[in-house]
């Protein structure tokens, strides 16, 4: 079995190369003019001709479809979609949720959906979009949420600072969870066809955003 995995939802972005059971990963930063996901179409490239890998030979891809910032996401669909028509290929999605939870061994998710809600996990799979002062009382009840730096500084959560952990200070291995989540769901089949593939955005498009 070959497969990829792109992620760009993150504060990195992430791919996973799966063949035959062995796993290669890339993890992209970004720099002071580009956003990380400015790079994908090059890294992708290094990677499959680093591993004499052509990418006709890949026959599933999978994608975290968020939460996550608009451009980031639009990016990572856009080349996962092209990619998986161009092959004729089914695609595995997972979210943003089910991936940090899954990497802090099934920790609840909240993350910061802006406009005074957060998004809300219990188990990684099912997200709820709830606003601030229902996650206030969530907090209040004692458990630890896996959660990102947006949250973790907004002023608003001040008092539940000892309740949330920033994923960004972790060091999760987001690539190698993203493709045990696909090899999974490819196992499962669990697929879609690439047109099917719907984003999660915390961000507001720009062109939605009032002057």
């Amino acid at each position: 079995m070959k497969f990829l995995t792109i992620d760009t939802a993150l504060n990195k972005s992430y791919i996973g190369l799966f063949l035959d059971g062995k796993k290669i990963i890339k993890e992209i930063e970004s720099d002071e003019k580009n956003y990380h996901s400015a790079y994908l179409i090059k890294v992708l490239k290094d990677l499959l001709n680093e591993n004499s890998i052509n990418i006709n030979e890949i026959e599933f891809i999978g994608v975290n479809v968020g939460v996550g910032s608009f451009t980031g996401i639009r990016v990572g669909l856009a080349v996962v979609k092209v990619i998986a028509d161009q092959l004729k290929i089914k695609t595995a999605s997972y979210t943003t949720c089910e991936v940090l939870s899954k990497a802090l061994n099934n920790k609840n998710v909240m993350l910061d959906a802006r406009r005074g809600s957060v998004f809300y996990s219990k188990d990684g799979i099912n997200m709820d979009l709830i606003p601030y002062n229902k996650a206030f009382e969530i907090l209040e009840n004692g458990e630890e949420f896996i959660s990102d730096n947006q949250l973790f500084n907004n002023e608003k959560f001040e008092n539940y600072k000892n309740k949330l952990i920033k994923y960004e200070e972790k060091n999760l291995n987001i690539a190698d969870i993203e493709i045990e989540i696909t090899k999974e769901k490819i196992e499962n089949n669990l697929l879609f066809e690439p047109y099917e593939i719907k984003p999660n955005y915390i961000q507001t498009a720009p062109v939605f955003l009032k002057k």
